[in-house]
């Protein structure tokens, strides 16, 4: 071999022995984000308003903001379909996610009640808790509306058992919040502050 041919073979096997040595960047967590509803299934009808419709519409922006967070968002759906809900469930746990978000829009009888407020199963494990915690300050931070905690009902996060929480982003039947949840201003507030919820989660 000349001299030149055994440069070359040095450079590259320097420049192989750095690419092995580098360190790997770290890979994105997975998590799964659920738009509430969909297909025949509207959720809340206010004024023609559809849940489904505000929830998806979020979901695509946390999707959408999550990469530059180091975050890789799988959504339940993309589209107007109805997922069933065990299924949604199931999925985030066939793709090994970290944790799992449920986006929903309230109502209440009286327009009156107005907030954000975080949703765990009644029989939901610690970590479950603090996901929802988390969630619930950083949304609320975001957007300024009003606390209404972290609650516990039956729901179908018990079918799993990975962190789970259900995030009730603010109320269509509260006249002024109904026409915050239509604003893609605040829509943005709202995703912003669910990745901001889900980094807190995961830094603790």
């Amino acid at each position: 071999m000349d001299r030149l041919g055994l440069l070359l073979l040095l450079v590259l096997t320097a420049s192989l022995v750095l690419v092995l040595l580098s360190p790997k960047p770290a890979p994105e967590a997975v998590v799964v984000i659920d738009a509430g509803h969909g297909g025949h299934d509207p959720g809340a009808v206010v004024a023609g308003i559809q849940e489904k419709d505000i929830n998806l519409a979020i979901a695509l922006l946390v999707q959408k903001k999550a990469p530059a967070y180091g975050l890789k968002v799988i959504l339940t759906r993309t589209t107007d379909v109805y997922v069933d809900l065990v299924e949604r469930v199931r999925l985030a746990e066939a793709l090994g996610a970290a944790l799992y978000v449920s986006i929903h829009a309230n109502y209440h009888r009286d327009p009156k009640v107005c907030g954000v407020e975080t949703w765990v199963d009644t029989n939901a494990d610690p970590e479950s808790l603090r996901l929802a915690q988390a969630l619930q300050s950083a949304v609320v931070a975001a957007t300024g509306a009003q606390d209404r905690g972290v609650r516990r009902q039956t729901l179908y996060l018990r079918h799993t058992a990975l962190p789970a929480a259900l995030v009730e982003v603010g109320y269509l039947s509260c006249p002024a919040e109904r026409a915050k949840l239509q604003d893609p201003m605040y829509q943005e507030r709202i995703a912003e502050g669910i990745i901001s919820g889900i980094l807190a989660y995961q830094s603790r």
